[in-house]
């Protein structure tokens, strides 16, 4: 122990009783805590633990089942790091796996509601090496729910004849850890296992960005002195942009003096709450801190002791009183939640640069700008490459030239209902005027997906357009959208961006399809299509073309034209702008034309498979078919003809099919799937794709066999990690604030699509319920029986 330098060592499977005193198995410089199991043979644990680390055992949780499951709950405090929550764990071999669920779930939401980090070791007898065993998989699902990861991959037990891994070492933030492993041991046939923790809370280096400064803002201030400009003068000119640029230069000359642009630091936590008053008590209590270190006298430390225990009294006090005033006088729901999120906030991880940021960004925006180009590049070699046949054009809709769409003048009315139902508080454009500051009268932003932050491809460009550029385009898509619904001239195929329509309304309509199937006793193909950059490769001459087909008029044309094209973007990474980039593909994520403009672009692609549906959100599509199990032959043709359809249609439009990511389903029950061929596939550009057991689509995790499991499990999980800082600052919020926030950032979560797994199992409906059981908990402190559950 002194050797390895260990400051906490605990053991499963002690043997220990009432007969042996802790004297006997003492280690000197460690205090010793034990759970022993009475009446019984073998089991028990106990944890070792140095001397100068203050611990203590939660009492009310630690005990061992009827069933011999051992629990073992230590709070370590260690000063001037964080505290930590340490579980060890003995599972004796007869003991049922589903009191993972049962006894040790109740005690894990318990622990959860001390905002602690927990680490569980111990014995489980649930060999991790064979994945596939049921011991394991209860073991892994309960890791699944509770978000913790299991550390130690290798044996831990290895004999002549065997090797296992069943002693755990599990943490739900594995960030924390510095190093772990297995270490040889010849005191026991299990070797021992190891892991240190990085506890000391890190500082964030300092971040800033430039915003308006709306502190000395007076809206009639503002109002006077654009009422003072010469407007008139605009109307007399006869080009647009130039009107335009006359109007913006003003305006923001205005804007300027009223609200000026300046850069400022970001504070990583903002303390409004803290008064002078409470300033002086911190400095004085920082003040004892040092005379009584200096004079080392006991009752220089008691009184910084009781000053220091007041000063956390009367910041979590103001702390709870400005939440509740600032509720209080919240006349909306997004000023409250303004509040709100000032005190429950995401991790927000703050991306560090290797390269010069200015190099970061002028590279980023190349990336953007010419990314269309490069993906209409390769769409053209596909075809050439695969001799991909050109698609069916467009068939235009009938409509005579007299009722055409053609957009109509607006009258200052319509401008005005317009601009009010804009919510105030969205991002602000390159001028950084809100519409806010509008209703009183194109950098792209990078949004990380996952992966290397500098590498741009592993980005989303977001637009950030100027206030005055959505105005018209709200205009312009009211009158466009009045035109389709009134023509019916969109495919009822697509669920994107249409109203009455939602990623549930689809997920129900395609797992209702399936279950129909296997009521048949049929299985379903169903191919889930990935289109690569799909927003930033539409070709404006084919959407062009495609808006001509439904009938809008010249005019109409040029306004959309004049719209696409000329277009410049500078990409924004913290405070530092890129050079201006011309770009000529794709339609603007983030702005009001963008989803409608794809919608139209992406209208006939249903049209194309002649076998298969094909249904889509969005750009995320789906080809299915269901099938008798004796015309699977026939139906790996026909899926593969519709592929080979869908490819030609997407490369002759500029949009890349990326095969690497498409994913294959074949949902049906466990007697029919046992009669799949092994070698069904489904062929794209040449590449075999074999069914996967699962795969997500549209946020919701699908099986083989639709039992959902793998999506409750996942999003139990989830749903817990985000209770957690809501239960470390549940004491600044009465119970029914703390309910609605509860609603909103968790059960939004659990309820996402419910009505598509909802013929789940009783099973998997009652891990469910740990949410609910979690979240009461935070609200009343009492802890509830879970809710009963009828499969009716």
């Amino acid at each position: 122990m002194k050797d390895r330098n260990y400051d906490i060592l605990a053991l499963s499977e002690l043997w220990l009783n009432s007969t042996v005193t802790n004297a006997e198995v003492e280690i000197k410089g460690f205090k010793l805590t034990r759970l022993d199991r009475l009446g019984k043979t073998g089991g028990g644990v106990c944890v070792y633990s140095k001397s100068s680390i203050k611990v203590k055992c939660l009492k009310n949780i630690t005990g061992i089942s009827e069933f011999g499951f051992h629990q073992l709950w230590m709070l370590i405090q260690l000063r001037k790091l964080r505290s930590i929550l340490l579980c060890v764990t003995y599972r004796v071999d007869y003991c049922p796996t589903s009191t993972f669920h049962d006894t040790f779930m109740e005690n894990y939401i318990h622990a959860l509601t001390l905002g602690k980090e927990i680490i569980v070791v111990g014995d489980l007898n649930c060999d991790l090496l064979k994945p596939d065993s049921p011991e394991a998989m209860s073991l892994l699902d309960f890791c699944t729910s509770v978000n913790q990861t299991q550390l130690i991959k290798e044996p831990t037990r290895v004999t002549e004849m065997s090797s296992s891994l069943i002693d755990i070492i599990r943490k739900s933030n594995v960030s924390l850890v510095e190093n772990h492993g297995v270490a040889l041991s010849h005191i026991s046939d299990h070797d021992l296992i190891y892991a240190s923790f990085k506890l000391k809370m890190s500082k964030l280096p300092p971040s800033y960005k430039c915003v308006r400064s709306y502190k000395n803002y007076k809206p009639d201030s503002f109002l006077a002195d654009l009422q003072r400009i010469p407007w008139y003068d605009i109307s007399i000119m006869d080009d647009a942009n130039e009107m335009l640029d006359h109007f913006n230069e003003r305006f923001l000359h205005v804007m300027e003096t009223h609200a000026p642009v300046k850069t400022v630091r970001i504070k990583h936590r903002s303390c409004p709450f803290i008064s002078t008053e409470i300033q002086e008590l911190m400095q004085y209590r920082n003040n004892l801190l040092k005379t009584a270190r200096s004079t080392k006298l006991a009752t220089d430390w008691e009184m910084y002791r009781k000053l220091r225990k007041e000063v956390k009294s009367k910041l979590r006090d103001a702390e709870r009183e400005y939440v509740r005033k600032g509720l209080e006088h919240s006349h909306n729901t997004n000023s409250k939640w303004k509040i709100i999120n000032c005190i429950h906030r995401k991790e927000s991880t703050q991306q560090v640069y290797t390269k010069d940021m200015k190099q970061v960004a002028n590279e980023f925006n190349h990336f953007f700008t010419s990314v269309g180009r490069r993906v209409s590049e390769d769409c053209t070699s596909l075809i050439e490459l695969y001799n991909l046949p050109a698609p069916p054009t467009s068939v235009s809709l009938a409509v005579a030239e007299s009722q055409n769409f053609s957009f109509v003048p607006v009258s200052c009315g319509e401008v005005r209902r317009t601009v009010m139902a804009f919510q105030s508080n969205k991002a602000p454009g390159h001028d950084k005027v809100r519409m806010s500051t509008i209703k009183d009268a194109l950098p792209l932003i990078p949004l990380l997906k996952e992966g290397d932050h500098e590498v741009a491809n592993n980005n989303r460009p977001l637009s950030l357009l100027p206030a005055t550029s959505k105005i018209c385009e709200r205009v312009a898509l009211n009158q466009l959208t009045s035109y389709t619904n009134k023509k019916k001239c969109l495919s009822k195929h697509q669920s994107g961006n249409k109203q009455l329509h939602s990623c549930e309304t689809l997920g129900v309509f395609i797992t209702d399809k399936m279950f129909k199937a296997m009521d048949s006793k049929e299985l379903t193909v169903i191919v889930l299509l990935d289109l690569s950059k799909a927003f930033d490769s539409i070709d404006h001459r084919k959407l062009l073309t495609k808006l001509k087909a439904l009938g809008l008029s010249l005019g109409a044309l040029e306004w959309f034209k004049s719209y696409l094209t000329g277009r410049t973007q500078q990409m924004k990474i913290g405070s530092v702008v890129s050079e201006p980039g011309h770009i000529n593909h794709g339609v603007l994520q983030g702005s009001i034309l963008g989803p409608a403009s794809f919608n139209i672009y992406f209208n006939d692609l249903p049209t194309i498979p002649n076998f298969g549906d094909l249904k889509s959100y969005v750009d995320d599509s789906k080809l299915y078919l269901s099938f008798p199990i004796k015309y699977v032959s026939e139906v790996m043709r026909n899926i593969n003809e519709d592929l080979s359809k869908i490819t030609a249609w997407c490369c002759h439009n500029s949009l890349l099919i990326n095969p690497d990511k498409i994913k294959v389903l074949v949902p049906g029950t466990h007697k029919m799937l046992q009669r799949l061929p092994d070698d069904f596939y489904v062929t794209l550009l040449e590449k075999r794709i074999t069914p996967t057991i699962s795969a997500r689509d549209l946020g919701i995790q699908l099986d083989s066999t639709l039992s959902f499991n793998e999506h409750i499990a996942n999003t139990v999980s989830t749903c817990i990690a985000s209770l957690c800082p809501i239960n470390r600052v549940k004491h600044l919020f009465d119970p029914r604030i703390l309910e609605n926030v509860i609603s909103s950032l968790v059960f939004s979560k659990l309820y996402y699509c419910s009505n598509v797994w909802s013929s789940t199992t009783k099973k998997n409906i009652e891990k469910s319920q740990k949410v609910p059981k979690f979240a009461a908990r935070i609200i009343t402190g009492i802890i509830l029986q879970l809710l009963q559950y009828s499969n009716n």
